[in-house]
């Protein structure tokens, strides 16, 4: 199995070679080459889209789906944690705070769901 940079490498040679471009831009993330593949910006690396912005609210825009996955992530690991916590106490006003706990979180999964699936004006 090739290793992390290996397989970097890898990705960037099949980009190359599949007519990609390496551009002197860089990831703001991990400052890793930018590659154009069709007209999307790529970093290989993080393997992800990268958006180039002029204005702050077109910033805003490109980074809100990612500040949403990672919303979602969290909410999906205290869901996880809590269900652990729920299914170890017998207590039941342990188990009412948990349960609305759990609710709230559901709640806010859903909205940024949501907010995930509107389309971009």
């Amino acid at each position: 199995m090739p290793s992390g940079s290996e397989d970097y490498v890898r990705r960037m040679s099949d980009a190359l070679r599949s007519g990609a471009r390496m551009l002197s831009e860089v990831c703001p993330v991990c400052s890793s080459p930018i590659f154009q593949v069709g007209d999307e910006l790529w970093c290989l690396k993080c393997e992800r889209r990268v958006v180039k912005v002029k204005e702050e609210t077109d910033a805003l825009a490109a980074s809100t789906p990612y500040v949403l996955t990672r919303l979602e992530g969290v909410i999906a690991s205290k869901i996880d944690e809590l269900a652990s916590l729920l299914s170890k106490t017998a207590d039941p006003a342990e188990v009412v705070t948990i349960t609305q706990a759990i609710d709230r979180l559901l709640e806010t999964l859903a909205k940024s769901r949501r907010i995930s699936e509107e389309p971009e004006e």
